[in-house]
C-alpha cells in the first residue's frame, strides 16, 4: 500500500502502478478498475493524527487526487497537462506539488510512455505526420527529447503514411476526371487540395510534393480491365 506521506524520490512502483502505465495494452474497464484501486490506496491509506490546519491541507490534497484520477480513467495524460489542469484550478503551489508527488510515486507519471501512445495512436487514427505530432507534445510540455525519441519509431514509414492518405482522398470520380483532364486543371485543383491536407497534417512540403505528383499521375493511367 502507498503511504501517502512524501517518501525518497527513488521509489519504485508497484507492479499494479506499472500495469496502469501500460493502459492502452488493456480494457478502458480495467484502467478503471486500477485507477480505482490506486485512489485507495494513494488516498485512504490510515494517517496519524494531525493539527486542524494539517488535515485541512490534506484535504485539499485528496481532492485534487481525485480531480486528476477522473481525468486519467479517460485517457493517458502528460505530467504538464495535469500541472496545467492545477494551475487553471488555480490551486496553490505547495498543494500541487503535493498532489503530482503522489501520482509520481503511484507511477502515474510516465511521459516517455505517454508520448509513444500519442504518436502510435495519432498516426494510426488521424494520419498525422511528424511535425504536427511535434506540435501536439510540445503543447502538452513533454520534454523535446521524449518527442524526438517517440517520432523516431516508426519514422521510416511516414512516406508510406502520407501515400495512404492521399490515395485515400482520391475518388473513382477524380481518377475519371483526371483521365479525361485536357488542360489540366482538374489536376491542379486536386494538388493544391491535397497539398492543403497535408500541409494540415503535418508532412513536410517536399515530401508532401512528391508523393502528390506521383500519386495523381498513378490516378490518371487508363483503368485496366
Amino acid at each position: 500500500m502507498v503511504d501517502p506521506r512524501p517518501a525518497d524520490s527513488g521509489s519504485a512502483p508497484t507492479s499494479a502502478a506499472a500495469a496502469v502505465v501500460r493502459g492502452h495494452l488493456r480494457t478502458a474497464a480495467e484502467v478503471r478498475a486500477d485507477l480505482s484501486g490506486r485512489t485507495r490506496e494513494i488516498l485512504e491509506a490510515p494517517r496519524e493524527a494531525e493539527d486542524p490546519q494539517a488535515r485541512e491541507r490534506e484535504k485539499a490534497v485528496v481532492h485534487e487526487c481525485r480531480y486528476l484520477m477522473r481525468l486519467l480513467a479517460m485517457r493517458r495524460r502528460s505530467a504538464g497537462e495535469m500541472r496545467t489542469r492545477l494551475a487553471r484550478r488555480e490551486v496553490s503551489a505547495d498543494i500541487a506539488h503535493e498532489v503530482m508527488a503522489r501520482l509520481d510515486r503511484a507511477g502515474l507519471l510516465d511521459d516517455a510512455a505517454f508520448a509513444h501512445d500519442w504518436v502510435q495512436q495519432r498516426r494510426a487514427r488521424r494520419s498525422l505526420g511528424d511535425e504536427a505530432l511535434r506540435r501536439e507534445l510540445e503543447a502538452r510540455a513533454v520534454d523535446d527529447a521524449l518527442i524526438e525519441d517517440a517520432l523516431a519509431a516508426g519514422r521510416s514509414d511516414e512516406e508510406a503514411r502520407c501515400r495512404d492518405l492521399v490515395r485515400s482522398r482520391i475518388d473513382p470520380q477524380d481518377r475519371e476526371r483526371l483521365r479525361t483532364d485536357r488542360d489540366g486543371s482538374h489536376r491542379r485543383r486536386l494538388s493544391r487540395r491535397l497539398d492543403a491536407l497535408l500541409t494540415r497534417k503535418g508532412y513536410p512540403g517536399s515530401l508532401a510534393v512528391h508523393v502528390i505528383a506521383a500519386e495523381l499521375r498513378e490516378a490518371a493511367r487508363p483503368a485496366v480491365h
